[in-house]
């Protein structure tokens, strides 16, 4: 259980490191694309990933990778679910950072 949660936890991590190095432009979107691929491959665990709250960071902090995520996902399965799904941004912060800092493990 704790290597799955230092998994998840690596990931937010390089999810944060993406929003903040990349740009919000349609050359940054595969970019963006090949990260929630393997993000979502990499889980084996039974605990659920946290795929609202990295999509709805991504459509706040990157409207047009998202936007652009959307185009895609006509002809893409897992681009369409994931464009899909959204929450409270502020909540979505919350979760991630607490997922990070190991504050809340659930």
């Amino acid at each position: 259980m704790r290597k799955e949660m230092n998994e998840v936890r690596s990931h937010i991590e390089k999810f944060f490191i993406l929003l903040k190095n990349y740009p919000d432009s349609v050359d940054s979107t595969f970019i963006y694309v090949r990260f929630l691929r393997s993000f979502l491959r990499g889980n084996t665990q039974k605990d659920v990933l946290p795929a609202i709250e990295i999509m709805t960071l991504l459509k706040e902090h990157k409207p047009v990778v998202f936007q652009t995520m959307k185009k895609l996902s006509e002809k893409d399965n897992m681009l369409a679910f994931l464009t899909g799904l959204s929450m409270n941004i502020q909540e979505a912060e919350n979760k991630l950072q607490a997922i990070f800092e190991n504050k809340n493990e659930k």
